[in-house]
């Protein structure tokens, strides 16, 4: 996914004050979403924790040690929605 830094800073509140001018997003479609965000927050900043954006997507995101930014979706709610098809 490409954001424009507007876009960004606006889904990602955390990243409002990060100089940058424009950002890809790496997204990891998991199949038990529930017990990777489990695992993660264990060991990693969840910087939005879960939320379900408007075609039913499940995602949260994580900062990893490097402070870039991952956004884990739910494989299962890709598959089931209308974006399935093209994923």
């Amino acid at each position: 996914m490409l954001y424009s830094n507007a876009d960004l800073k606006n889904w990602l509140p955390s990243l409002a004050d990060t100089p940058i001018g424009f950002a890809g997003m790496f997204y990891l479609g998991v199949d038990d979403f529930d017990g990777a965000h489990d695992r993660i927050s264990r060991h990693a900043e969840i910087i939005k924790d879960t939320a379900t954006d408007h075609t039913g997507q499940r995602m949260f995101y994580f900062r990893d040690p490097d402070g870039y930014v991952i956004g884990i979706n739910d494989k299962a709610a890709l598959q089931a929605s209308d974006l399935g098809k093209y994923a």
